[in-house]
């Protein structure tokens, strides 16, 4: 065995890294008496993963063990109790995080803001409204909504949508939305086979073209075929 030393890593080529990081939040069943303190178990405890620029990763692991709290603290959403979420080497603020990721939630009903499917991915640019974005801004959102068979549906308003309309709806916005870091809380789940290979390959595509891709999921499917690494989470 080679005794030479581990080639230090590059930070430049990393988009994020939690750095050991834990995260704990109390309930009524944790809660305790006044004069004692609460007894307060982890939902994440010693976590490490760093995700490198060009990369499809994706996350697993059993219901509960805190995927979906993890991926909320990697784009800022929720704030570690021990440890730091890292960029470029070095601690990042929740805000700083919330600029550079994006997540699609499980339940989308909760960021489908616009008033058009369209207007959705506009809202991911600094232009909110469809007659002040120029028309490569309006080219490039309709390339995405072809690509995920939304372009007839780009009028409609997205509540008004199917369940797997929907999701795709937030997936496109996600594409659309140019952050460093792109993050997807089981993307597929309300997917039929078609849907989830054209998002497998468009996420693919993302990563290849430099972006840091997380995508939380039980799809074995999605996995094989298009990711660089699984990170198993174990409770």
């Amino acid at each position: 065995m080679s005794n030479s030393p581990t080639p230090p890593i590059d930070m430049n080529h990393i988009a994020i890294d939690s750095n050991r990081i834990a995260f704990r939040y109390q309930t009524a069943a944790t809660a305790q008496s006044a004069d004692t303190p609460p007894v307060i178990p982890a939902a994440l405890d010693d976590v490490t993963l760093t995700i490198p620029h060009g990369e499809f990763v994706v996350l697993c692991g059993q219901s509960g063990c805190g995927k979906t709290t993890l991926v909320r603290t990697l784009v800022g959403l929720a704030k570690p109790l021990d440890g730091g979420i890292l960029r470029y080497g070095e601690t990042a603020s929740p805000s700083e995080l919330t600029r550079h990721g994006f997540l699609v939630m499980q339940d989308v009903n909760y960021q489908l803001f616009a008033d058009s499917v369209r207007g959705e991915l506009l809202l991911s640019t600094p232009y909110r409204d469809e007659f002040d974005a120029p028309e490569d801004v309006l080219q490039a959102a309709d390339r995405i909504l072809a690509d995920l068979d939304l372009m007839e549906l780009s009028d409609r308003h997205p509540m008004s949508l199917s369940g797997g309309q929907k999701q795709r709806t937030a997936i496109a916005s996600a594409l659309m939305c140019n952050k460093e870091l792109i993050v997807l809380d089981e993307p597929t789940s309300g997917l039929d086979l078609k849907h989830m290979r054209q998002v497998g390959a468009l996420l693919r595509t993302l990563a290849d073209r430099g972006k840091a891709v997380l995508v939380v999921t039980h799809d074995e499917e999605l996995a094989a075929q298009w990711c660089d690494e699984v990170v198993m989470i174990r409770p």
